[in-house]
């Protein structure tokens, strides 16, 4: 493997990495996440399976806050912006 191909590899596998982490790794627990600021305008639901990736976007455009929930609909957990930053 050439030194390009690798330091290519290298550099973009970090952001492939946080792409592929799944909402349930990232999110801030029910209970020490701040609900007072939410309102129905600034949320979105996504399983606790779904791929950051698949909604990053929307956090960091909209300003939303990601409500995390089980395979049963019961909300676990937040995302926001804030943990966005501290993953990158």
């Amino acid at each position: 493997m050439n030194i390009l191909k690798f330091l290519s590899n290298f550099f973009s596998s970090k952001e492939n990495r946080i792409d592929n982490l799944e909402a349930q790794n990232i999110m801030i627990s029910e209970n020490y996440f701040n609900k007072d600021s939410l309102t129905l305008g600034s949320i979105f639901k996504v399983n606790q399976n779904i791929k950051l990736k698949n909604f990053k976007n929307k956090i960091l455009s909209e300003n939303l806050t990601i409500v995390v929930t089980d395979n049963k609909g019961k909300t676990i957990g937040y995302i926001s912006k804030k943990e966005i930053d501290n993953i990158q």
